[in-house]
């Protein structure tokens, strides 16, 4: 395994040695109260606190209003129909700039009408990560996460019993007594790298099975266990496009809600411009010049198109074109 790029040439992808752009899903804006989060009372008082924030999901959608502009919509327990039933389907997200609590809570269909009838809307995450800035779409990310981490952990991974929420939703619980297992969410991590050939000038793109229409993006994998970082860059460039790797570079990441994944953004150098495209992983991958990527974003091209901006392959991407 090579460590360095051949013939001792500096790395083609320039500012790598800085914090990496603020990009969608990054950067929230609440303050997530490490130190009070296992404090019951603490959060119990939060909860009945008149003043308390409440950011309604319906099936895993986030309510927005839609006037004057798209935003997250908040509510207080006087709008929710079963403010108390309710607790065991929240989560505490944290206290924004005025110290007020802020919890994702899923509501009921009577709560779900009275809030559309206020002209309140509910999204999916990607489409509210398209409309908000500021660090606002990490919030639906946190939330999303959490809700369907919990939706999907009923039971004890352990015995199999059944699980309860505690910490407002931060852990789960096993309720049998000579069990009582803590379960924490899961965070799947991911590697996507953008490959680029040792003189910058190209990189590396490719299209799963699965994507939607023209989309071209960078290659990604699952870690796996006793994994590096490096080392699963590696592995999945050569497992899927056949091309070995001579140097890697860490870029920034992303929390990534679907379910609940941290993507590990880098950029990886080729030993030489040869593929072997496995095509059970891939449904194609080729080398794209400066000019064909510009023609992506610029959508010139008819026969691919560029990751949106929702997306960390779109940075990586931008990136490159910019700092190489």
């Amino acid at each position: 395994m090579k460590n360095n790029i051949t013939d001792g040439a500096q790395f083609p992808v320039h500012g790598l040695d800085r914090e990496g752009p603020r990009i969608p899903y990054t950067d929230s804006p609440l303050d997530r109260t490490d130190r009070n989060r296992e404090n019951i009372e603490w959060l119990d008082s939060h909860w009945d606190h008149p003043n308390t924030l409440h950011l309604p999901f319906c099936e895993l959608r986030v309510g927005m209003s839609r006037n004057p502009k798209p935003e997250l919509y908040w509510c207080t327990s006087r709008d929710l129909t079963d403010h108390q039933s309710a607790y065991d389907q929240s989560v505490f997200l944290g206290l924004n700039k005025a110290e007020i609590a802020c919890f994702a809570t899923v509501i009921n269909e009577k709560t779900q009408r009275d809030l559309e009838a206020k002209n309140v809307g509910f999204v999916d995450a990607r489409s509210a990560a398209g409309q908000l800035e500021d660090g606002r779409a990490a919030i639906v990310a946190q939330a999303r996460s959490l809700l369907n981490w919990h939706s999907q952990n009923s039971f004890c991974t352990r015995c199999g019993s059944s699980s309860r929420p505690m910490m407002a939703g931060l852990q789960r619980e096993c309720t049998n007594s000579s069990c009582g297992t803590v379960i924490f969410p899961r965070i799947d991590p991911v590697v996507i790298m953008l490959v680029v050939s040792s003189d910058g000038e190209q990189c590396l793109l490719g299209r799963n099975h699965g994507y939607p229409g023209r989309l071209v993006s960078a290659l990604a994998g699952y870690m796996e266990p006793g994994e590096s970082i490096e080392e699963a860059v590696r592995r999945e460039i050569l497992e899927e496009a056949g091309v070995s790797i001579a140097e890697v570079r860490y870029f920034t990441s992303q929390p990534w809600p679907f379910p609940s994944t941290l993507m590990i953004g880098c950029f990886a150098v080729a030993e030489n411009l040869k593929l072997d495209v496995n095509l059970q992983e891939l449904e194609s991958a080729r080398w794209f010049s400066k000019k064909d990527v510009q023609q992506l974003f610029a959508e010139q091209n008819q026969e691919f198109s560029a990751p949106r901006p929702i997306a960390i392959a779109h940075h990586l991407i931008r990136h490159w074109l910019d700092n190489s």
